[in-house]
């Protein structure tokens, strides 16, 4: 990697908890954005079972 992508990445850093944890973890948006990718990644799983049950 080269210097001004390295200085970059030090610049842009994700604020973080004391324990190391990231904040952005917290936010409720992403938590609710993660939860809805969750649901959409089960419901295909559940779709592809059953269109592979009916055919």
């Amino acid at each position: 990697m080269d210097t001004a992508s390295r200085a970059l990445l030090e610049r842009t850093a994700q604020p973080r908890y004391l324990n190391g944890e990231r904040k952005l973890s917290r936010d409720p948006f992403m938590q609710l954005t993660w939860g809805l990718l969750g649901v959409a990644a089960l419901a295909q799983l559940i779709l592809l079972l059953a269109l592979d049950l009916v055919s």
